[in-house]
């Protein structure tokens, strides 16, 4: 099987195929249905395969956020920019909720400190550029400096900007708007007719 391995994969083939799988199982299973096993397996390598390219599962999941974030700052940057600072903050966080609700079992695994290793400078870079136009926004819209990669300070306005767009990426993929609306698809009823009422309520014109 080793051997087999060896000709299949080359240079980071076989990283990539881990990632791609354990990214697949998320999808399907969330982080709780995941395993090096299961990934292995998914692959088509030796169980042993993850732990020797990985160093365990942590490093595993790592690679598979950085993916994910690399995915998100791919949609944010692709949403229109109107330098109009409010409607930007808007339409970024109308973003990130789409993309939470999309990729439920991913935007979970980006968020959990304890299976990701968010001291990797890989992760911190990417965690960072991924919400570049969303800070940039933000602080616009704050009249404040746009946040510093180099300068890890506390910035009231920006943790109150991400914990409102966090927090709403989770009530959606909880389930919760199906309280408030009665359709077979209370997240996208949800996402397409009052989320951008709620999004003018906290950052108005």
């Amino acid at each position: 099987m080793v051997d087999q391995e060896r000709e299949k994969y080359h240079h980071g083939d076989l990283k990539t195929a881990l990632i791609e799988a354990s990214e697949g199982i998320i999808r399907e299973e969330g982080v709780e249905g995941f395993t090096l096993r299961k990934a292995a397996k998914a692959a088509g390598v030796s169980s042993g395969a993850p732990s020797h390219h990985f160093n365990g599962t942590k490093g595993l999941l790592t690679a598979v956020a950085i993916r994910v974030f690399k995915r998100l700052e791919a949609e944010l940057n692709a949403l229109p920019f109107s330098d109009i600072a409010a409607q930007d903050l808007r339409m970024q966080a109308l973003g990130y909720v789409t993309f939470a609700a999309h990729n439920p079992g991913l935007f979970r695994l980006i968020c959990r400190v304890d299976l990701v290793d968010f001291k990797d400078p890989d992760l911190i870079q990417a965690s960072f550029d991924a919400l570049t136009r969303y800070a940039k926004a933000a602080a616009a819209y704050f009249g404040q400096e746009p946040p510093d990669m180099h300068r890890r300070v506390f910035r009231p306005h920006m943790a109150s900007a991400i914990a409102t767009a966090h927090g709403l990426a989770h009530m959606v993929i909880e389930g919760r708007p199906a309280i408030l609306l009665d359709t077979s698809d209370p997240v996208s009823t949800f996402i397409e007719t009052m989320l951008t009422s709620v999004l003018l309520a906290t950052w108005p014109d």
